[in-house]
């Protein structure tokens, strides 16, 4: 792998990881297209370079979502040390103790999913035209649950329940081609979240199994990387840092801008990348066909 490969890459990894295009269809879909073998079957480098784009995509997220990791975090924080998590946490603090007690819950799913069956995960991520597949039909899923909602929950409303159903969906991410903020948007906006706290619940929902991934891959490392390897994954990391702080701020602007997507408000911001995301299906179905690459 190339300096300029580890740039593509990090790129890849740290805006599509926030944009409801699909990381892991990215990663897998661009080196196929353009016929890089950027490993050469080294499984470890491979691992290593993973683990590097995770963390520098947890790093820029979590920079930019500082203020509400904190908020949460003292929350709990503040209930565990007055003995509020065992009792009842003091009404002022109760609605950030929930939220931060469902974030954690809602990571429960997809961890046991990704667990479970990690091995038949895997190689379902070599398969293009299922990729393909699970581009289009849920880039077109997540469109239509936004133009068809109508309540405006905020954040602050965020419970277990939720958390289950965000939770679950956020699974079916595991899957590549689906998108896990994509698939978890699309549950907020039928729980009746507004598009920006759908978005932000989302990206925070994303922190813990980002983290999680990073360190479960970490954990299976049994080499050191060589001098030229720490360049690229220095590289690949930073880039991946740098575009998902861009990619969560860009998000969350774009929602912003658009409003809550509820009452006679239907021109839906998802319908950009449901029409992206159909197109890259659509080549990647017409280079399977034809053969061209």
């Amino acid at each position: 792998m190339s300096l300029v490969q580890a740039v593509v890459l990090g790129l890849l990894q740290g805006l599509t990881e926030f944009f409801p295009v699909s990381s892991s269809a990215h990663l897998e879909l661009a080196p196929w297209l353009v016929g890089w073998d950027l490993f050469d079957g080294d499984t470890e480098l491979e691992n290593t370079f993973d683990v590097a784009v995770h963390v520098g995509t947890l790093v820029g997220a979590a920079v930019y979502l500082r203020r509400d990791i904190a908020r949460y975090m003292g929350a709990l924080w503040g209930a565990a040390r007055s003995g509020g998590l065992r009792g009842r946490p003091d009404a002022r603090d109760r609605p950030d103790v929930v939220v931060a007690l469902s974030l954690a819950v809602s990571a429960v799913p997809a961890a046991l999913v990704g667990v479970a069956l990690e091995d038949r995960l895997l190689s379902l991520a070599e398969e293009p035209l299922l990729i393909a597949t699970l581009l289009a039909g849920f880039g077109w899923l997540l469109w239509w649950s936004d133009a068809s909602a109508t309540a405006e929950r905020q954040q602050s409303g965020f419970g277990i329940r939720d958390a289950l159903t965000m939770g679950i969906a956020q699974a079916a991410a595991l899957l590549p081609g689906v998108s896990r903020s994509g698939v978890t948007m699309t549950a907020g906006r039928w729980l009746g979240f507004d598009r920006a706290a759908a978005a932000r619940l989302a990206f925070l929902m994303s922190l813990p199994l980002i983290a999680g991934a990073g360190v479960y891959r970490a954990a299976t490392l049994s080499a050191a990387p060589t001098g030229s390897q720490i360049a690229m994954l220095v590289v690949g990391g930073v880039t991946a840092a740098v575009s998902s702080w861009a990619g969560v701020a860009a998000m969350l602007w774009l929602l912003r801008r658009t409003g809550s997507g509820s009452g006679n408000e239907r021109r839906s911001p998802f319908a950009l990348f449901a029409g992206y995301r159909t197109a890259v299906a659509l080549v990647v179905v017409l280079v399977i066909v034809t053969g061209l690459r």
